[in-house]
């Protein structure tokens, strides 16, 4: 028997940590990127997190765009460059 509940938290376990990044990515889908310090700092964590290649690249340059269009506070271009960003996050 103990060996069943063993399995049983195991394949939960297995579960949640493969469900979570899919939630994650669901919850970025249905927000809109607000154009901001803080939702920047979040996006480029989650670059950062990112194996190197194709799709890491065209996320940091997306967001370099965005943050260059915050400087200048062009809000729907920096929005326009952060959600192309999470679309190559989620690549």
């Amino acid at each position: 028997m103990a060996k069943h509940a063993s399995l049983i938290k195991l394949v939960l376990l297995t579960f949640s940590a493969l469900s979570a990044p899919l939630a994650a990515g669901v919850a970025h889908e249905a927000h809109q990127m607000s154009c901001n310090e803080t939702a920047m700092r979040a996006m480029k964590a989650d670059i950062q997190s990112m194996p190197e290649g194709e799709a890491k690249a065209q996320a940091m340059e997306e967001m370099d765009m965005a943050e260059d269009r915050l400087g200048v506070k062009d809000m729907e271009s920096c929005e326009a460059h952060m959600d192309n960003a999470m679309k190559a996050i989620e690549e």
